[in-house]
């Protein structure tokens, strides 16, 4: 069916109603519905990174390797010749900063991988953990999903979501309905599938940069596997329930607050494209029968399957190529400066007013771990994990998970995107979304834990 018609004229028989709810289904199962396996909540696309994770894991550490020399190689060629179209211009031809990121990435794992030169740059605490940890994990996860997330985004659950929670979300978040399938997707997921869902239906027209934005800033949280990670670097699993039904808490009130304030409200309502459809129920249509029309009116017009599969290929080469090398980059010089210098303690001294404010216990210990959240999700729970007031690590480890902007992984991923965006915003929605944060998991940790 041409992708032009008009969504009214789309036929609701059963063999196109079919051509949507198949891949709907399947795509609820694999990205959102929560599993129980080997006694843990999770949902299916984890359980297949994993296994790529533990298949892969010896190959993995050259892999990362060769990628990260190829990506700054090619970058390099691409600029010395002034290639700009084709495939390779669109993997590797990038503006020199991105280059410099590309080089540093390369050489930061030359020398974690040959554990040569200082070992502050190929310690545990920095190196290791991002090209040992981090970067394998997010590599297998991309591997994992790429190929399967065209279920989600192109036969019509998104538009038949965004339909139905359109209302809702545009009055609380100021949002589409369909960033609600995002949400899903991070909580029960992983942060990056969040992200990578907003960042590709930014791409084609369906989130203006506002939204864009404010979906990945608020939504991209992390799973429940993640949440209980912090919980127990920071010893405090016997309170897990109080503890992440806080975090859905703050984080639900944090979305409607925070898109309300700058700078999130001064990011311009300008689009990547023009979408094809619109979430906006003509006058006269039934909510669920426009959902239904809607949603078939997609999935009529999803593209052949061997051109999803060449797109999404093409896809997990940008982030592989494009991502790693710059994560690593980035992820390492933030993790050096966390751990060798005092610059976050530096920065952190207004919270240590503000938590001496709200009578937090412990303030000047738990300061830095409030900011040093920019640098990696996990960097709060491994500060603040020898204080001994409960309270001061139930705040720490709620915080760690609601800040969502870390440079490790989220920041990176935005600013290699589409979503015009720059550090400095991302610092602002950091620090507002902490500032808020932070009195909010000390009243709920009065209540919890009194």
């Amino acid at each position: 069916m041409d992708s032009s018609q008009p969504i009214t004229n789309t036929a609701l028989s059963p063999a196109s109603i079919l051509k949507f709810v198949v891949p709907a289904v399947l795509s609820l199962l694999l990205f959102l519905f929560p599993f129980s396996i080997g006694g843990n909540n999770t949902i299916l696309v984890a359980v297949v990174a994993q296994f790529l994770r533990d298949q892969l894991d010896p190959i993995l550490p050259i892999a990362i390797l060769l990628i990260c020399l190829s990506s700054a190689a090619l970058a390099l060629y691409c600029s010395w010749r002034h290639i700009h179209s084709g495939l390779l211009a669109e993997l590797f031809r990038v503006s020199w900063p991105w280059l410099l990121l590309r080089i540093l990435g390369a050489i930061i794992t030359i020398l974690v991988f040959f554990e040569a030169g200082s070992e502050i740059v190929w310690g545990a605490n920095t190196g290791q953990t991002m090209v040992g940890q981090l970067v394998p994990t997010v590599m297998t996860l991309f591997l994992g999903v790429i190929f399967l997330l065209p279920l989600m985004t192109e036969y019509g659950i998104m538009e038949f979501a965004g339909v139905l929670l359109s209302g809702f979300f545009r009055f609380l978040f100021r949002l589409p309905g369909r960033g609600a399938i995002d949400a899903m997707a991070s909580w029960l997921g992983a942060a990056p599938l969040g992200a990578l869902v907003t960042t590709q239906q930014y791409e084609r027209g369906h989130y203006n940069r506002r939204e864009a934005l404010s979906i990945i800033s608020s939504f991209s949280l992390a799973s429940v596997a993640f949440c209980l990670l912090i919980a127990s670097i920071l010893e405090i699993t016997h309170i897990f329930v109080q503890f992440y039904g806080s975090v859905a808490i703050v984080s639900i009130l944090l979305a409607i607050i925070v898109c309300r304030l700058p700078p999130l409200s001064k990011i311009p309502d300008t689009y990547e494209k023009e979408a094809e459809s619109s979430e906006l129920v003509p006058a006269g249509e039934s909510v669920w029968k426009w959902a239904l029309q809607s949603a078939v009116h997609k999935a009529a017009a999803a593209e052949p399957l061997p051109e999803q599969i060449r797109r999404s290929g093409i896809k997990l080469l940008d982030l592989w190529f494009g991502l790693i090398p710059t994560v690593i980059a980035i992820g390492t010089v933030a993790l050096i400066i966390a751990e060798y210098t005092p610059v976050f303690s530096w920065i952190s001294y207004p919270f240590r007013l503000y938590l001496n404010l709200l009578a937090v216990p412990e303030a000047a210990a738990a300061a830095p771990s409030m900011v040093v959240g920019f640098a990696d999700m996990i960097l709060p729970a491994v500060l603040g994990a020898g204080i001994e007031s409960e309270l001061t690590r139930f705040i720490i480890a709620g915080i760690s998970v609601t800040q969502v902007i870390y440079m490790s992984e989220i920041g990176t991923l935005i600013l290699r995107s589409k979503i015009q965006t720059t550090i400095w915003q991302l610092a602002g929605i950091f620090l507002v979304r902490t500032v808020i944060a932070i009195p909010l998991f000390v009243a709920l940790g009065h209540l919890f834990l009194s």
